[in-house]
C-alpha cells in the first residue's frame, strides 16, 4: 500500500482524508507543487520549495513545515514507496478556519505530499512534436489575485486540456485578456525566431524596468516555472539570447520553433498548432540542443 505524507505523519494513501470543511476542498484555497524524481532524488527540489512558500506568503496560506522537514519528509516517502523514478505532488490548503477571539480566525492548514512512479510522456512526442491548439474561448485574467501561482483553482485548464485531446492534440496554449501568449494548460512556453529564444513575461519579470519597457501590458499570469528556469540556465550557458516577450498569435504561428516545459515533461517540442505546421513539422535545432543540455542536467549529482 503507497505511503503518503500527511501533517507530519506517514500514513497509507488510503486511509489518508481531509476534513468536508478543509477550505481547500470548499474554496480552492490552496497551492501546490509538482516535482520529478530521477534516481530517488527530486530535481531542484529548493527552486519548488521555495516558489511554493512564496505563493503561500502572497495568498496568506500558512506553511508551518520547515523546509528541512519538507526535504526529509520527501526523501523518506520515496524510500518508503521504493521509487527512483517518481512524480511527487506537495499541496499546501488553508485548512480549517475556526473563529478565535485573539485573532478573528485561526487557520489550521493541511500539507501533505504523494509520490508516484513516474509515467513519462511517449518517446514518439519527442520524436515528432506535440500538437497544440489556440484557445479561443478562455483567457487567463493576469489581474486575478491567484495569476502567477499554480493553485489549486485549476478546472479550467484541465478542461481546456481535455478539450485539446479530444481535437488530437496534446496541449492547449492561453492567451490572456489583451490576446497575448501566456501559457500551455500545464506548461511553460518557449518561442524560437530569428536566433532568439522568448517566452511570455512573469509577474516577477514584468516588475523589472527594463523587461517591462518592451512589454505593452503591465500583468501577467505567467507561472515562473522551474524547468523554465532551466532553459533560461542552459540557453546562456550556449551563448543564446533567451528573453521575456510579448508575443500575439501571429509571433506564436510563425515561430521558427515551439516547445513547453514543465517538471514531468521536461522539454517538449511543439511541431503543430492545430493544422498549421511550426517550422518543418519536427522538433527544431535549438529545442534538441536544450534537451539534451536538460537530459544531462536532470541526472548531475
Amino acid at each position: 500500500m503507497p505511503s503518503v505524507w500527511l501533517n507530519g505523519s506517514f500514513i497509507d494513501e488510503e486511509s489518508a482524508s481531509v476534513s468536508v470543511r478543509d477550505t481547500g476542498l470548499l474554496h480552492a484555497a490552496g497551492v501546490f507543487t509538482t516535482m520529478r524524481a530521477y534516481g530517488g532524488k527530486v530535481f531542484r527540489f529548493a527552486e519548488h520549495l521555495g516558489r511554493l512558500r512564496g505563493s503561500c506568503q502572497a495568498l496568506s496560506i500558512p506553511l508551518e513545515n520547515t523546509d528541512a522537514e519538507l526535504t526529509a519528509a520527501t526523501g523518506e516517502l520515496l524510500k518508503r514507496n521504493d521509487l527512483s523514478a517518481a512524480r511527487l505532488r506537495l499541496t499546501v490548503t488553508r485548512g480549517m478556519a475556526r473563529p478565535d477571539a485573539g485573532q478573528g480566525l485561526r487557520l489550521t492548514p493541511t500539507t501533505f505530499i504523494t509520490a508516484t512512479d513516474l509515467e513519462p510522456y511517449p518517446a514518439e512526442y519527442y520524436d515528432r512534436g506535440l500538437t497544440a491548439v489556440l484557445l479561443d474561448e478562455q483567457k487567463l485574467n493576469p489581474y486575478d489575485i491567484q495569476a502567477g501561482h499554480k493553485t489549486l483553482h485549476y478546472f479550467s485548464r484541465l478542461a481546456a486540456l481535455r478539450e485539446a485531446n479530444a481535437r488530437g492534440a496534446g496541449e492547449a496554449l492561453w492567451f490572456d485578456v489583451h490576446n497575448y501568449l501566456q501559457s500551455g494548460s500545464i506548461s511553460n512556453v518557449f518561442l524560437v525566431s530569428q536566433g532568439k529564444l522568448l517566452t511570455p513575461p512573469t509577474p516577477a519579470e514584468l516588475r523589472d524596468p527594463t523587461i517591462a519597457r518592451d512589454i505593452p501590458y503591465r500583468r501577467s499570469a505567467v507561472l515562473p516555472g522551474i524547468t523554465r528556469a532551466v532553459v533560461f540556465d542552459l540557453a546562456r550557458s550556449m551563448g543564446i539570447l533567451a528573453a521575456p516577450a510579448a508575443i500575439d498569435v501571429n509571433g506564436v504561428l510563425s515561430a521558427d520553433e515551439i516547445f513547453l516545459t514543465n517538471s514531468i515533461m521536461g522539454i517538449m517540442p511543439v511541431c503543430r498548432i492545430e493544422r498549421h505546421a511550426i517550422g518543418n513539422d519536427k522538433p527544431g535545432p535549438l529545442t534538441r540542443k536544450l534537451s539534451e543540455l536538460y537530459a544531462a542536467e536532470v541526472v548531475k549529482p
